[in-house]
Formats: C-alpha cells, sequence, structure tokens
C-alpha cells in the first residue's frame, strides 16, 4: 500500500532492501526525513504479542544511542513508542513463513510536489478496484477477490486441520484487532472514500462509502464467526459452513464493488 501511495503522489517508490537495518534508517533520521519500515509486531514489546505478524508498518522518527532505543510512531497507538535496537533488527529481518522480511523500508524525498488530489483521488480509487479484480502476489502470498472465494471454499475443511483453533482466532485477530480499524481494513478504505466524496462530489454520487461500510459490517460478522469457533472445543461442522457462506457472501459483494468502480470511475 505505501509505495503504491507515494507513486501515485510524488514519485515512483518501491521497498528497498537495507544490508544493516540499524544503520540505515538511523542514517535516513539524520537528514531529518522520518523512514517508513516493514517489521513484526512479534517483537515490539508494545504489543505483546506471542504471535508473529511480519509486514506491520511504522514510521521511524528518531533514536537514543545511550539508550539503544528508536522512536516509532505507530497507528494502533498515540505518540512515540520506543524499541531497542535489538528488537528493531529482529523486527526488520523476521522470517516468519507468513511474509518473509529483508529490512524493507522506504525514504521520501519531502521536496517532490505532490499532484492534484483531484487527479489522483479516482486514478487510486481504481488502481486498487483493478488489483482487487487481477489479484496480486507478493510476500503473503496472492490476494484479491478471488482469495476470498478460496477461503469461502476452504472452510468447511477446517475440521481436518489439527490448528483449526488457532487459524480461526488468529483469522478474527485480523480482521478485528491488528491494526485494520475492525473490519478487515474496510472501514479505513470507506472513510477514505467519505472524504474523497467530500472533494469530488461525482463520487458522491456512486455512493461508494456507503457500499464500503456495509461491506465492513459483514466482515466485522465474518470475524465474530470466527472467534465464535475459536472459542469451542471442537471444530463444528455448522458453524464452519455458517463461516463459509459469510465469505462467499463477501466475496460477491466484493466483486460487485469493485466491478462498478471499474465501469463509473
Amino acid at each position: 500500500m505505501e509505495p503504491s501511495f507515494f507513486s501515485l503522489t510524488v514519485e515512483p517508490t518501491r521497498w528497498k532492501h537495507a544490508e544493516h537495518a540499524l544503520y540505515t534508517v538511523k542514517g535516513i533520521i539524520d537528514t531529518k526525513i522520518p523512514a517508513i519500515i516493514q517489521t513484526d509486531i512479534y517483537y515490539l514489546d508494545y504489543y505483546n504479542s506471542s504471535t508473529h505478524f511480519p509486514g506491520h508498518i511504522v514510521s521511524v522518527w528518531g533514536y537514543d544511542d545511550e539508550k539503544k532505543i528508536m522512536f516509532v510512531a505507530d497507528g494502533h497507538f498515540e505518540g512515540l513508542k520506543t524499541v531497542p535496537y535489538d528488537a528493531f533488527i529482529s523486527g526488520m529481518a523476521s522470517k516468519d513463513s507468513s511474509n518473509p522480511l529483508d529490512n524493507n523500508y522506504i525514504d521520501i524525498n519531502p521536496e517532490n510536489r505532490v499532484r492534484p488530489l483531484a487527479e489522483i483521488i479516482p486514478e487510486a480509487i481504481r488502481s486498487n478496484a483493478q488489483r482487487m479484480l487481477d489479484g496480486t502476489k507478493g510476500g503473503r502470498g496472492e490476494s484479491g477477490v478471488r482469495m476470498i472465494k478460496a477461503w469461502a471454499d476452504d472452510l468447511p475443511n477446517w475440521t481436518e486441520a489439527e490448528d483449526w483453533k488457532w487459524c480461526a482466532r488468529f483469522g478474527y485477530q485480523v480482521i478485528k484487532k491488528r491494526g485494520v480499524g475492525g473490519a478487515g481494513f474496510r472501514w479505513i478504505y470507506r472513510d477514505f472514500l467519505r472524504e474523497s466524496e467530500a472533494l469530488l462530489p461525482r463520487l458522491a454520487e456512486l455512493g461508494l462509502s456507503e457500499q464500503m461500510y456495509k461491506i465492513g459490517r459483514k466482515w466485522s460478522e465474518a470475524a465474530m464467526i470466527l472467534k465464535d469457533i475459536s472459542e469451542r472445543e471442537n471444530p463444528d461442522s455448522e458453524i464452519l459452513h455458517t463461516a463459509s457462506e459469510a465469505a462467499c457472501e463477501l466475496w460477491e459483494l466484493e466483486t460487485e464493488f469493485y466491478t462498478r468502480v471499474i465501469e463509473k470511475v
């Protein structure tokens, strides 16, 4: 998301890979520019997480060599949080199989001129819709609406999975808890669409933010079904089919939404 944002607004941007994460990020900060990094919340003490979640994005604003700590801004918390040097290095180099990291960072030239919002907002909305429909592949695997359908089809098979309880709980947390606004990022996107509609009246006529609000509500409902599954003693076939039906509905709603965006925006 971050490289896409900066590519649309100021300049073509990609994740860079530092040979020495600590020295590279400190060097960026020395030029008075915050650095954007990917890390694993498992190594961030302020999350107190026993589960790996790599690919989490924070911005780094300063450091203290005497105390050997970095100061980071994390959207899930107010103010700046501190991260010890050793944890900072481990987080950026996390090799957890869900999304292996390679000291990924972005630094931006603040002197670059931002393109007009009226120009880039429709482009951003269309670009996101196309990616969701076409699917994209990265460190986490494939993403897009097709994978929602694949998830829906697979959910009934969770009765055969040894870690069904953990998978259900992790799914609930990813959708509801882990910095995603309570609905798998959909309500964050709803807020973006609302602000966009205020700037571009022609978008308001399409009612996209209201549609995304409804989709987000369905994601939250699906998450609560997963939470229910995770609290059971045995994997229940009936409730897994209920979860599957909810996921299938999400696939239909999102396919309809992004198809309409391509046709109308």
